[in-house]
């Protein structure tokens, strides 16, 4: 059975640049162009009248971001096409994924890469890309941040403690590996589920590792994979600690 066409709408606001990326796409054989525009404020408007497959969605646009457009969408509209974020700026591509982009393509678009994007959709089934983003952050699967460098991906099964160093925070993960990210701990805590527990102001341990608390030293000693690791714990929330760990013992 032969795939049609995978029909796009593309929002970008340099007519030269929106020309250029119409005859890409088309060029690729896999996708047609069933809409587009250089005002964003008409984007609403020609995805809910069009329902595409995907959405071509520049970012940074006078007047109405692409983030500002997908905003509306999701408060006014039940059409969920998957979106594909267009933009010279790579700083944007952490809040892309937050906002469950099916992908993100830098400008001026590599016409493999689009490719590759195209691809992907038709292998994927087509499937409702934001809910399933959704149901793997439910279930923790992966969580994405701000590194020194780019974009860090964190999976919390495999993080045994964080620990805070002024404005950045640092995971250690249970291979002994290392990731520091500009973010701090309380507002990684925020993202973290209910196995992870503030040790205090500068450590978050991951209590499904932990095998004891050393008092003398005030220390957690947390064990994965055969590998001990030790985080600092303050006095007053030891007992904290163990009230907490209180609700997940089951007596024997």
């Amino acid at each position: 059975m032969i795939n049609r066409n995978i029909r796009t709408v593309i929002v970008e606001d340099e007519p030269e640049a929106l020309e250029l990326f119409i005859v890409l796409l088309e060029a690729t054989g896999l996708a047609e162009v069933t809409a587009s525009t250089t005002n964003p404020f008409d984007a609403f408007e020609l995805v809910t009248k069009h329902n595409p497959d995907i959405l071509f969605l520049d970012i940074k646009m006078p007047g109405m971001s692409g983030f500002d457009i997908l905003n509306d969408l999701k408060e006014k509209s039940s059409i969920k096409p998957h979106v594909v974020f267009t933009t010279a700026h790579d700083e944007y591509a952490i809040k892309a994924f937050e906002y469950a982009a099916f992908d993100y393509l830098l400008k001026p678009v590599d016409p493999d890469r689009l490719k590759e994007t195209l691809h992907r959709f038709n292998a994927s089934g087509k499937n409702d890309f934001a809910a399933s983003i959704s149901k793997l952050s439910e279930e923790e699967k992966f969580l994405i941040f701000r590194g020194v460098t780019g974009a860090v991906f964190v999976d919390p099964g495999e993080v045994v403690f964080i620990t805070a160093d002024g404005n950045y925070s640092t995971f250690h993960f249970s291979s002994g590996r290392t990731e520091t990210v500009t973010s701090q701990l309380g507002t990684i805590e925020e993202k973290l589920g209910e196995r992870f527990y503030r040790a205090g102001r500068s450590c978050i341990i991951n209590t499904a590792c932990l095998a004891r608390v050393d008092t003398r030293l005030m220390q957690c000693i947390l064990v994965k994979r055969g590998r001990e690791f030790r985080c600092e714990i303050s006095r007053d929330k030891i007992r904290q600690l163990l009230d907490h760990m209180k609700t997940r013992i089951i007596d024997v």
